[in-house]
């Protein structure tokens, strides 16, 4: 019997044992519990907190409206708070926008680009029922193409009907002898009364200022050969009272010859003779050929004025716009007379960009219009816009330009803007009992009585 007693003695202990360990894991649970409550409100004053000064804290969950079914859901929220916002992640975000570079180009609006496609398609238009070609040509002698009735009528200005020099013209003509003003030399190659002004470097409507000028006081002619060749040829001296005028008598001389027949080239397009290369058509004709063949064809001056056409009417349409989506609204002149020196800068640069950026798209459909209406034309090299080419490549080099600036003082100016902005929505908050006001860079904290 002593056996039985004995062995239900160590039931009872076994028993008393199992209801306190229970009791103890109660003990913990209880425990759990209150301080998930109070890691709860926590969260919930850090988030009101963060709410109050307009910070945004991104990825926490809702506040469970039900006890977690277990210890592990029950900490969902608190691994998720401090796995995406705590204070490393929070700083290497801060880090982040702080050193971002600005964007290469500034953002356009739909407005703004309908204004860029509209001036692209204007430009496109003129440049196939303006500018077409120099004059009626029949190209490799089987595409019968129209010329351009814009050029035509240039052509007619400063002579009378039999093609005869107006008087002041004729004046010039008369007035301005110039050594270099040959026509036919044996010396030169492919130097004739046709090419002699392509192919005489003081002819340049451009850099015929230097080598004209240089001519007038050596008594010289300065011509290339069709070779690509450079000759200088003794002429004739002039009086050294004709010297002293010879940017005059250079002005006066191109000035005549700009309304005869062959016209004068277009400013440097002599140096193409340099490009004694390539291989086209079934003549196998070089680049300095060709742009000889242009010249003679009509592709002078006269045209070059037809072909900038397409080019003002997008600078037109283009800068009009900036200038007048640009005007400044009351505010902002508020601003432009009190905000800072850098933030002005900036604002300057940034409307500069997006001038060129538009210009740079516009040219880029009015030049890709180009390169369809030299397809329209067979390939014929006459109906090549140089004018917007250049106004392209030019756009094209402020692009570059402009993505290799040193964005350093944009991304201070921004930053300190930033900052600003923030601390102004700091100063608004009322935190507790206590007012936070500032006096220029001195904090103040005034205390609410009652």
């Amino acid at each position: 019997m002593s056996g039985i007693f004995n062995w239900d003695d160590e039931l009872l202990e076994s028993s008393q044992r199992i209801r306190d360990i229970n009791s103890s894991f109660d003990k913990i649970s209880q425990t759990n519990q209150q301080d998930s409550d109070e890691l709860m409100q926590l969260r919930l004053e850090i988030i009101n907190l963060a709410s109050a000064i307009g910070v945004t804290v991104e990825n926490i969950l809702e506040t469970p409206s039900q006890q977690p079914a277990n210890e592990s859901s029950q900490l969902q929220w608190d691994d998720d708070f401090f796995l995406n916002d705590n204070p490393l992640m929070i700083e290497a975000k801060v880090k982040a926008e702080v050193f971002r570079s600005p964007e290469i180009l500034p953002p356009l609006s739909s407005l703004d680009y309908g204004i860029v496609g509209i001036a692209g398609v204007v430009a496109s238009l003129l440049d196939f029922l303006i500018v077409k070609i120099p004059k009626d040509i029949n190209y490799l002698g089987k595409y019968q193409q129209q010329g351009s009735r814009f050029t035509a009528w240039l052509k007619t200005l400063g002579v009378d009907e039999n093609g005869k020099l107006n008087p002041f013209l004729k004046w010039c003509e008369t007035v301005c002898k110039v050594p270099y003003d040959r026509s036919i030399d044996p010396n030169i190659p492919g130097f004739n009364p046709r090419s002699h002004r392509l192919l005489s470097l003081s002819h340049d409507p451009l850099f015929g200022l230097i080598f004209g000028t240089l001519d007038i006081l050596n008594g010289s002619m300065t011509a290339f050969d069709i070779n690509g060749n450079i000759q200088i040829l003794k002429t004739f001296d002039m009086s050294l009272k004709d010297k002293v005028f010879a940017p005059l008598l250079w002005l006066g001389h191109i000035i005549s010859d700009m309304c005869t027949k062959m016209g004068v080239p277009i400013p440097g397009w002599a140096f193409l003779q340099l490009l004694q290369f390539g291989s086209f058509g079934s003549n196998n004709k070089t680049i300095a050929d060709i742009s000889r063949w242009m010249y003679l064809n009509g592709y002078d001056l006269r045209h070059f004025i037809s072909m900038s056409v397409p080019v003002a009417a997008i600078e037109i349409i283009v800068r009009g716009y900036h200038y007048l989506s640009s005007l400044e609204t009351p505010a902002q002149i508020e601003y432009s007379l009190h905000g800072s020196v850098a933030s002005k800068e900036l604002t300057q640069i940034q409307s500069n960009l997006k001038l060129h950026k538009m210009l740079f798209l516009a040219h880029a459909i009015a030049a890709s219009g180009n390169a369809l209406k030299v397809f329209i034309y067979s390939g014929n090299p006459l109906a090549i816009n140089l004018t917007q080419w250049l106004f392209f490549l030019k756009e094209s080099v402020n692009i570059v330009r402009a993505s290799m600036r040193d964005r350093t003082p944009e991304i201070i100016i921004r930053n300190r803007s930033k900052i600003n902005q923030e601390w102004e929505e700091i100063q608004k908050i009322s935190i507790g009992r206590f007012n936070l006001s500032t006096t220029d860079s001195t904090i103040y904290f005034d205390y609410f009585q009652g």
